[in-house]
């Protein structure tokens, strides 16, 4: 393998659009081919790239000039194409969330094992430098002991985006369906922000309660979600999600809130920071913004920190089991909803 990571994309649909951006940009990774079963999308990301396109993933996982995949198709998809394409010995770099059951998930991490190849998900905190940062002035003291935290999401997704995404580049039906996307809300946008603070806290779940429903949109996911968290070593969390929240979330600052006993942190584009404390560079007891340095989680960092990984053979960034992690909250959090009581979070393996 040689200096330059070679990347064939498999699904072409919304979100690859983004990632090839990334891969394009990368300064260790190269676009070679793309592969979707709609000719016309394989075809139209391949050319904006110069690379070759097919819709036949034989031939694009038989390619010797292939060394890693993208995958960004369908939720439901993703642990038989990632199982495949470890078999073929290619790398995986695979959209969030890692699968739509733990089985699968286990699945795909012991098929990248066996085969000796890297797995990834596309989440960004761990490339994130304003992340890191967050992190390390946890694990500095700089908010003392984290009691709690407060994840939520607020959007109004129009009637158009459950056939069609944001961008309406494919029509298809799998957002609607329970068993094809996993779930709503929480699974297709929340788990980022469980990625997130499971990163910069260190903090993994215990159990989870929560109630959810399907109130303003006709599909089978749902659409409104509430949820209590309990951390080992006892900290809580809350969640607050909906897909069809009218107005959005008027005064509420963006990002995740991370609740200390000097403390707190708003995971913003730029964190946010209130602190008792003296700590260096930051002036106690007034909010200002956490200084950091370094590129922020975009595509092209995510794709640059896994291909340099791979290329020296090291675990990437973002693991399987990181994927796994915060999918275990997530399927905890919809049997805790169908069961009406709190259920405990699924350890790995």
């Amino acid at each position: 393998m040689g200096e330059v990571l070679r990347f064939g994309i498999i699904g072409a649909g919304e979100i690859a659009v983004q990632t090839a951006q990334g891969i394009a940009e990368a300064e260790n990774a190269t676009i070679v081919a793309v592969m979707d079963t709609n000719e016309a999308v394989a075809r139209d990301l391949a050319e904006r790239h110069g690379a070759a396109w097919t819709t036949d993933l034989d031939a694009l996982l038989g390619r010797k000039d292939i060394d890693a995949v993208y995958i960004a198709v369908p939720h439901y998809l993703h642990a038989p194409l990632t199982i495949r394409a470890a078999e073929a010995g290619k790398h995986v770099l695979c959209e969030k969330p890692i699968a739509t059951t733990l089985e699968d998930a286990d699945r795909m991490i012991a098929a990248c094992r066996r085969a000796g190849v890297a797995l990834s998900i596309a989440y960004h905190a761990q490339v994130d430098a304003g992340c890191q940062a967050a992190r390390r002035f946890i694990q500095e003291g700089g908010i003392g002991r984290v009691y709690g935290t407060w994840l939520f999401a607020f959007t109004d997704k129009p009637a158009t985006y459950w056939y069609g995404g944001y961008t309406q580049r494919v029509h298809t039906d799998w957002r609607v369906s329970k068993e094809k996307a996993g779930g709503g809300i929480l699974i297709m946008n929340l788990i980022h922000d469980l990625n997130t603070v499971r990163y910069v806290t260190g903090l993994e779940a215990q159990r989870v309660y929560s109630e959810y429903g399907t109130f303003c949109t006709p599909v089978e996911v749902e659409d409104f979600l509430v949820a209590t968290i309990r951390y080992h070593g006892g900290a809580i969390g809350s969640i607050e999600a909906g897909s069809a929240i009218r107005g959005r979330g008027r005064g509420v600052e963006p990002g995740s809130r991370i609740y200390g006993t000097e403390g707190q942190i708003i995971l913003g584009r730029t964190p946010q920071v209130f602190t008792t404390r003296e700590m260096p560079g930051i002036t106690p007891n007034e909010w200002q913004a956490l200084p950091f340095d370094g590129p922020s989680g975009s595509r092209r960092q995510m794709v640059e920190q896994f291909a340099a990984a791979v290329l020296a053979g090291r675990r990437p960034p973002v693991t399987g089991e990181d994927g796994r992690a915060a999918l275990a909250i997530v399927v905890a959090a919809y049997q805790s909803g169908v069961e009406g009581r709190p259920v405990e979070v699924a350890s790995t393996p």
